[in-house]
């Protein structure tokens, strides 16, 4: 019977360093899944253009310049003279003209709203970066999740198939004590019940295999091959006062919710702005040629201030403000909910993580005593001591207690990574440490 030792998830999947090297590891798996995830790409590129409106909202407190120009031609042919002193001329003529121009125009005053929508593109701009960090941390800890899956779940397709032949020796040995008449039939039937749920069960691991690895490639782009073990797990925080004190510092959902908010805010100076006047400054520079007989060249130069002063805007202009004042608000009681929400995640994976840790220890006192149950029981059974429903009993007692201690690390494992998810710690570089 191959055995599990109660030595830990990791010591569980461990496999020969020869072996190892060859294996795709947890921080490769990550990497892929970073670079091919189509969904990931679409954030980025939302990221991006958060980027350029902030160059927008700048822009719009720079000068502009333009130049324009035009050119002419005109023939005119009517059939006619004209007479100057005895002399007589076509009236037909042609001509050209040619213009050039110049302007700049820059802002002086807009009611604050230029800086105010650069503050909001700032702000939004963050807010989409911090919400591309969110996205990003939920996909490594899918593919972290995925990964140790695919283990876990070959791990017990391993401990089914060792079950069944287990199992079978149990028909085959029942079936011998009864041709020797130490067991009756009712024996040989438990036993071959036992199999039969055993076989009905590594159907399901077979299936569930099958799952996981879908679900790996699904996230990764390929399918597993030959995975490594992962790494340990990461510290955690000390204490979970530390860990709430850092989530609320860092954790992008949080940072994003402050950031949209403080762009809110923003905007209701953009609205007000509306309601103020705006100053600004023209220069032009302009030349016109034109040709006809003669020539003629016009220059100018000119330098103009324009003042806007809102009088009426029945209302519109009011309303906005209004209604931004609104958003801000909003923006403001949902980053505080996030805050909330946070605080909440961060306390509930903290004892989720402890509980684990406690029910691997138990699972790896449970694993060691159903061993040597087992064993005994087999020792009895060969005496007389013990029937053979006694041996499946214990059979299936090490069965269940190994499959909960490689769901109880499972669980630890995954834990661990969401907890430091919530803390706006989990990275690539923190996978390939």
């Amino acid at each position: 019977m191959r055995r599990i030792a109660a030595a830990g998830f990791l010591a569980l999947l461990s496999v020969p360093a020869s072996a190892q090297a060859a294996r795709e590891t947890l921080a490769e798996a990550v990497a892929s899944a970073l670079s091919a995830n189509p969904s990931l790409q679409a954030e980025r590129r939302t990221r991006e253009g958060a980027a350029e409106r902030v160059e927008q909202a700048r822009a719009a407190g720079r000068p502009s310049l333009a130049l324009n120009g035009s050119y002419s031609a005109q023939k005119t042919e009517v059939g006619q003279t004209f007479t100057i002193g005895g002399l007589t001329f076509p009236s037909d003529g042609q001509g050209q003209q040619a213009t050039a121009g110049l302007e700049a125009r820059q802002t002086l005053y807009a009611g604050g709203a230029v800086a105010a929508q650069r503050r909001q593109a700032e702000a939004g701009s963050e807010a989409s970066g911090e919400r591309l960090r969110s996205y990003e941390q939920g996909l490594i800890l899918d593919v972290v999740a995925a990964y140790v899956d695919v283990r876990r779940s070959e791990r017990e397709l391993a401990i089914r198939e060792d079950n069944v032949a287990s199992l079978k020796q149990q028909v085959q040995a029942a079936r011998d004590r009864f041709d020797v008449g130490e067991v009756t039939r009712t024996d040989i039937a438990q036993a071959e019940a036992r199999l039969a749920g055993a076989e009905a069960n590594l159907a399901g691991a077979r299936a569930g295999l099958g799952a996981s690895r879908a679900a790996f490639e699904r996230l990764v782009g390929r399918p597993p091959v030959q995975l490594a073990e992962p790494p340990s797990p990461p510290a955690m925080p000390a204490s979970l006062d530390d860990a709430l004190a850092e989530a609320l510092r860092a954790n992008p959902d949080v940072i994003a919710a402050r950031a949209a908010a403080s762009a809110a805010e923003a905007g209701v100076d953009v609205a007000r702005g509306a309601l103020r006047p705006r100053l600004g400054i023209v220069g032009r520079a302009g030349m016109q040629e034109t040709r006809q007989d003669q020539t003629f060249r016009d220059t100018s130069l000119a330098l103009t201030a324009e003042l806007s002063i809102p009088l009426y805007t029945g209302g519109l202009a009011g309303s906005k403000t209004r209604e931004s004042r609104l958003d801000a608000d909003r923006a403001r009681f949902e980053a505080a909910a996030v805050e909330r929400a946070v605080t909440a995640q961060v306390a509930s994976l903290w004892h989720s993580v402890t509980a684990a840790r406690q029910s691997i220890a138990a699972s790896r006192s449970q694993v060691a005593a159903a061993e040597i149950a087992l064993e005994g029981a087999k020792q009895e059974l060969a005496v007389g001591t013990r029937i053979t429903l006694d041996v499946l009993d214990q059979e299936r007692e090490l069965r269940e207690a190994q499959l909960g201690l490689i769901d109880a690390e499972r669980s630890e494992y995954v834990a661990i990574h969401e907890f430091l998810a919530s803390l706006g710690r989990l990275t690539p570089e923190l996978i390939a440490r």
